[in-house]
């Protein structure tokens, strides 16, 4: 989509809201006596040229720069069984369904539950931060965005082919697999939901989730790209109102099977993603504030010219606050970076990829309940690449219902 069609775009959103505002329906449509229930969001999303790509995502698009429909639903079958699904547009382009599971109650007095289908991600604090009405900010945070050099169906065929990728995850290239260019892979991904199955429960102070699913925390996936599983899971513990604490931890493999066949001594052991994450949030009054650190770890095979016994790891530190100024108000800051290990190579001991930070801050408006008006300045930094630094402004109308 051009910059005069976004631009437009959300011109004529943001007009159209404000002069419905009184009409459009701000909670989710009801029918057939609440058996059938649909909701939707648009968000109309406005920004220059990143030349450094630091907002590009998995799907070959910009995050700051799009226009997204997405329409829910939910079919209450009885008390026990539910089907839950959303469909998303992205760009005028991208459409598929985002979710799709069935939901099973199997004791409706209790707060447990089972998923099967394409199922909401369990690692993660912020991984519904893609959703526009549930993101402080405009922009999604690093280690759920951000594209790294290495892919699943390519691997550099020596260290130095791996580090003349650095800071080049919107478009990188390696020798083995897949020789076309193509994007990276961020720590983790949420332009999709993967599949498999999915337990939650509350248990006292206590919200634990647990997952396995076809995909890995990288590479979700509709169709499995090789003979792995994922498992992941994550727990939250409320000792007050105020405080929220968590832990996600995830394993499964990421590299896909034609690679796995291809590369001599290419096991399961040695093609994992192996992660776990910490998190804190505190709310009081007008002050919300989360921080959230993630240490990802993707596992190579030895073949060839490549031997890299130890694994890739990239730390994710994050930390972001929103204070309401007055009713319908906020205020807000972000700011967040990636580090990566180091490697040894013929021109040196190097981080395997470029590091890079963000730092963010906007305003909120909400012209009612479910219009909201936000608007950022974006300032992104890295130690590689072609362009290393770049700064914007950025805009957004959110509707939902």
């Amino acid at each position: 989509m051009t910059r005069l069609g976004l631009w437009l775009a959300a011109l004529l959103v943001g007009t159209a809201v404000s002069a419905t505002a009184q009409v459009l329906p701000e909670q989710p449509i009801s029918l057939a006596g609440g058996h059938v229930v649909f909701g939707g969001e648009v968000t109309a999303t406005i920004a220059p040229p990143d030349p450094g790509f630091f907002n590009y995502t998995s799907y070959e698009y910009s995050a700051i720069r799009n226009l997204r429909f997405s329409v829910s639903g939910e079919v209450r079958v009885n008390d026990r069984v539910q089907l839950l699904g959303e469909v998303r547009l992205d760009q005028g382009r991208v459409f598929e369904a985002y979710g799709l599971f069935v939901r099973v109650r199997p004791f409706p007095s209790r707060r447990f539950d089972l998923q099967a289908g394409r199922i909401p991600p369990t690692f993660g604090a912020l991984s519904r931060t893609s959703y526009g009405s549930s993101n402080i900010l405009i922009g999604q945070p690093l280690a759920y965005q951000y594209l790294t050099s290495i892919r699943a169906d390519a691997l550099p065929a020596t260290a130095d082919d791996l580090l003349r990728m650095r800071g080049r995850g919107w478009l990188s290239n390696f020798q083995v697999g897949n020789l076309a260019p193509g994007p990276g892979l961020p720590l983790v991904n949420t332009s999709r939901w993967d599949t498999g199955i999915q337990a939650h429960g509350v248990t006292g102070i206590v919200d634990w989730t647990g997952s396995i699913t076809a995909g890995s925390l990288s590479d979700p996936r509709f169709h499995d790209n090789n003979r792995g599983r994922q498992v992941a899971g994550r727990a939250v513990v409320r000792p007050i109102a105020a405080v929220a604490i968590g832990v996600s931890a995830s394993r499964g493999e990421w590299l896909d099977r034609t690679l796995q066949d291809q590369v001599a001594g290419a096991t399961g052991d040695r093609t994992r993603q192996t992660a776990f994450g910490g998190d804190l949030e505190y709310s009081s009054g007008p002050f919300l504030v989360r921080g959230e650190v993630i240490r990802s770890m993707w596992q190579l095979p030895v073949f060839g010219n490549l031997h890299l016994e130890d694994p890739l790891v990239a730390i994710s530190s994050l930390i972001e606050g929103r204070y309401k100024i007055a009713p319908g108000v906020y205020a807000a800051l972000r700011g967040d970076r990636l580090d990566f290990s180091k490697i040894h190579a013929p021109r040196g001991i190097v981080e395997w990829e470029a590091q890079t930070w963000r730092i963010e801050t906007g305003l909120g408006y909400s012209l009612t309940r479910n219009i909201m008006f936000k608007g950022s300045y974006q300032r992104n930094g890295r130690d590689g690449g072609r362009v290393r630094k770049d700064s914007m402004l950025v805009g957004q109308v959110v509707y939902w219902f």
